[in-house]
């Protein structure tokens, strides 16, 4: 039990100051901007080092479409790989790190 209780705490200090960053910005427009921005480099940097082992073709094709949109498509991204699945979760971690509401993430398996 304290150990959840201390990752909540963890988790608490890391959104929180983020989420009042991106309310300082201006406005929703602003905001959407800035995370598709954030977002974007992550994924460059992210994918830039891995070289595309194990990523596949479909995972890329519905980032990228999400990406182009400006990040506001529902592109459903699904990971199916274990390199898919590392590749979002290091995604997600960012996005939660940056106040992103995880409704912004485009991964989704249906």
């Amino acid at each position: 039990m304290t150990v959840v209780k201390a990752g909540l705490a963890v988790a608490a200090c890391l959104i929180l100051p983020a989420a009042a960053v991106g309310q300082s910005l201006g406005g929703t427009a602003d905001w959407v901007a800035r995370k598709c921005s954030l977002y974007t480099e992550a994924w460059v940097a992210l994918t830039a080092g891995q070289g595309g082992a194990g990523i596949g073709p479909a995972f890329f094709a519905r980032h990228e479409a999400f990406l182009v949109s400006g990040c506001t498509a529902r592109a459903e991204v699904c990971p199916v790989s274990p390199e898919e699945f590392a590749l979002a979760d290091k995604l997600s971690l960012m996005a939660v790190a940056e106040g992103m509401a995880g409704s912004f993430l485009p991964f989704a398996c249906r």
